[in-house]
């Protein structure tokens, strides 16, 4: 009986292990994606790239690369975290229109964050690419001022 309930016992927690394994391993298969994604966009042909923060006291700096075909990737530091309750929302502001939602993302402790929009973009139609804080979940529509603007 001891040997059945030990035995029993141990399986239970292997199972548990597995489990935790199986997610950390699919959550690295995503993130495997995504970042194969991203160096699609940065080493694509066509790519436009835009800086934005710099010159400002203690602004968020970064790139946003544009890709025609495949997207838009955002790479930004001294971003801090999102409060609770909020985060980040990426926007493409066309030249005449209503800016479109591209995507919500957190950055890291460290003030690092990477947002990806794949697909098809119309770069020529583009005006910016912007990003505000929003409640979490994400909005139609900006309500703040927004925190990041890469003009093109």
């Amino acid at each position: 009986m001891f040997m059945a309930v030990t035995w029993w016992g141990h399986d239970k927690q292997t199972g548990r292990q597995v489990a935790r394994l199986l997610v950390e391993s699919q959550r690295q298969s995503t993130e495997l994606v995504r970042l194969n994604e991203a160096l699609a966009i940065l080493n694509g042909p066509e790519v436009r790239e835009v800086d934005f923060g710099a010159g400002k006291p203690q602004p968020p700096k970064g790139r946003v690369f544009l890709s025609p075909k495949r997207g838009v990737l955002l790479l930004a530091s001294n971003l801090s975290p999102a409060p609770d309750g909020k985060i980040y929302e990426m926007w493409l502001i066309p030249k005449g229109g209503k800016p479109a939602p591209a995507g919500l993302f957190q950055s890291a402790s460290d003030g690092t964050a990477l947002n990806l929009l794949s697909g098809p973009v119309d770069i020529a139609a583009t005006g910016a690419v912007a990003v505000t804080l929003e409640p979490a979940g994400g909005v139609p529509q900006p309500t703040s001022t927004p925190i990041i603007v890469a003009a093109l």
